[in-house]
């Protein structure tokens, strides 16, 4: 790699689109993240390195990789990027521009407590919320997001993050299927329960994979990669199923199974230790935190 390019010959704009292609693997998913065509990402990529002097990527059938050329430009074009965006804050800081905050959450968790506190919260305030839910992890590395929710704490450089609330799961049916069955009076009684679960291959996260911590041997008569049709079916009384509480809480339809036995995870919230410094930024992370904290009984079941 030329050890000193001529500055002169850097387009600085070409950073954007190197960390996209970075970020996204391929040209086609980069260019729709960005509104510009495949050919534009291309194109301003190939431009940068000749400015380089090096070639920043390989391909291959899984998408674009970092040559090591690439790896040693990277922490150099997040600096200017976070460098761009607190300018930008900075500017904003004295005029009446809305913010855009994108938050990036588990699904049970979008569904079952944000949507329902957080639209009330955002009225009269001079923010745009963008909820991505998924069933999935978004990762506050790759850009995507400005807040993350994520089962367990997130790994990567420049991250702040905070634990958000411990929540408790539990055994669930509804009260028709409970009264039609023989009563369950320890854990070895449900082997002979059908159980709605997970698909273990579509699992997104190692902590979603406490089938086995229930018992081995369960009969699994349906699964779902959503909570939201795994509670669903659990209610049609189809049979039991492991649901967080605050996916449960205040659900006539569903009692629970051995109450005493309890999974016990965590939520954690990130985002980056620059954006942290934006004041709406902050005012939704203190939200969010501080909602989780007045609401706890949502989440541990006692």
């Amino acid at each position: 790699m030329n050890e000193s390019p001529s500055l002169l010959t850097i387009n600085w704009n070409d950073l954007k689109y190197f960390l996209a292609l970075w970020r996204y693997k391929r040209l086609s998913v980069a260019a729709t993240k960005l509104g510009v065509t495949h050919v534009t990402i291309a194109n301003r990529v190939e431009c940068l390195e000749k400015a380089m002097d090096a070639k920043l990527f390989f391909q291959n059938s899984k998408g674009f990789h970092l040559t090591k050329a690439g790896e040693e430009l990277i922490p150099y074009a997040e600096k200017c990027e976070r460098t761009l965006r607190l300018a930008n804050e900075s500017y904003r800081s004295g005029k009446e521009i809305r913010s855009k905050i994108r938050i990036g959450v588990t699904e049970g968790f979008s569904n079952y407590y944000l949507s329902e506190y957080l639209p009330a919260w955002l009225k009269g305030k001079n923010i745009d919320i963008e909820l991505i839910s998924l069933a999935g992890v978004t990762y506050i590395s790759s850009g995507e997001v400005d807040i993350s929710i994520t089962i367990g704490p997130q790994k990567g450089a420049n991250i702040i993050q905070k634990k958000l609330t411990d929540y408790t799961l539990g055994l669930y049916a509804s009260k028709g299927y409970i009264v039609e069955n023989d009563a369950i009076q320890n854990r070895s009684d449900l082997v002979s329960h059908p159980f709605i679960g997970y698909i273990e291959d579509q699992v997104f996260s190692d902590l979603l994979k406490y089938q086995n911590e229930i018992a081995h041997d369960l009969q699994f008569v349906y699964k779902s990669t959503t909570i939201h049709t795994q509670r669903k079916a659990v209610r049609t009384g189809l049979g039991i199923g492991i649901l967080p509480h605050f996916v449960s809480y205040n659900d006539d339809l569903l009692a629970p199974v051995l109450p005493n036995f309890l999974l016990h995870r965590e939520l954690w919230i990130s985002t980056s230790k620059d954006l942290h410094q934006f004041k709406d930024l902050k005012l939704t992370w203190d939200f969010i935190l501080g909602s989780c904290a007045q609401h706890r009984s949502r989440f541990i079941a006692l």
